[in-house]
């Protein structure tokens, strides 16, 4: 009387959990890598809408019959000048820490003049030390005076930069 072996054996059991736990380790760490990708694109997205926006502004800036002061951008919300604000924006705060923007949100610091992102996973950009991210318009040259040769260019402007606390 032969006996006939039904189902898996405990060895091919302990080899396949094993081939599963392997797999699913791998695609845990490439769903991270696309997280931590998603939301650098996402802020690299905010930051180049943000330039762009002060762009036009000093292109408006520049047109006859406007002001060339453009100091009054230093002091603005640059939250502001967007057609549409980020979903991720919680607004302006005076000194705000991290559990008052919260992970993965922008904020306007009133206190400084700076937009505050909180980064989701502090791991996700190799240069920050910080979890918390800190940029500030800042003036480039001053416009040339009234009195400047006809043609030569204009070299004021603003921009949009990281600052390090």
């Amino acid at each position: 009387m032969s006996v006939k072996q039904r189902g898996a054996s405990l060895f091919e059991f302990v080899i396949s959990m094993t081939v599963i736990g392997v797999l699913s380790g791998l695609l845990l760490s490439r769903l991270w890598y696309y997280q931590r990708e998603a939301e650098l694109a996402g802020m690299h997205m905010t930051v180049g809408n943000i330039q762009r926006a002060l762009e036009i502004r000093v292109v408006q800036a520049k047109l006859p019959g406007r002001s060339a002061d453009l100091t009054f951008l230093t002091e603005e919300n640059p939250f502001h000048l967007l057609k549409v604000t980020p979903t991720n924006y919680v607004g302006e705060l005076y000194s705000p820490g991290a559990d008052d923007i919260g992970a993965g949100n922008w904020c306007f610091d009133r206190s400084n003049k700076t937009v505050i992102y909180l980064l989701n996973y502090g791991n996700s950009f190799e240069d920050s030390q910080t979890k918390l991210l800190k940029f500030k318009v800042k003036l480039r040259g001053l416009p040339q005076s009234p009195a400047k040769p006809s043609g030569a260019p204009e070299s004021f402007g603003v921009a949009f930069e990281q600052v390090k606390d």
